[in-house]
């Protein structure tokens, strides 16, 4: 599997813990045993980190909350930011550009730029 369609899998998966209580063992266990190594670094991080990232994300929205923002934007900000601060295996360019393209692809017409936006502020505190 690529590496774009583990990060899919893994802004999915985190999306749908927004709705659901699955257990993170569940979620690791199924990643693993996929030979999905990129996506469980993800959701590990993702587990390990969740409010951290959150205050991150809140620190950067301008005139409003998190409380405001798409669950879809909120996870595919969450997936980038895990790439950015922890992970860090790809281009800040590559990173953000894939976060674009999730929303694009999954969320509204406005979400790309918001998404391009939130990021290309965050990236100037990770660095």
């Amino acid at each position: 599997m690529k590496r774009t369609e583990m990060r899919e899998l893994a802004f999915k998966t985190i999306y749908s813990k927004f709705f659901n209580n699955n257990s993170d063992e569940d979620i690791f266990v199924n990643a693993e045993q996929k030979g999905l190594e990129f996506t469980q670094k993800i959701l590990e991080q993702f587990a390990n980190h969740y409010t951290e990232i959150n205050d991150i994300i809140n620190e950067h929205l301008k005139g409003y909350t998190i409380d405001r923002v798409y669950k879809i934007d909120l996870a595919i900000l969450i997936v980038a930011i895990i790439e950015l601060k922890y992970i860090k295996e790809n281009p800040v360019q590559v990173v953000i550009n894939e976060a674009v393209e999730l929303a694009k692809k999954f969320s509204t017409d406005k979400s790309p730029k918001f998404i391009n936006g939130v990021l290309a502020d965050i990236v100037k505190d990770i660095k």
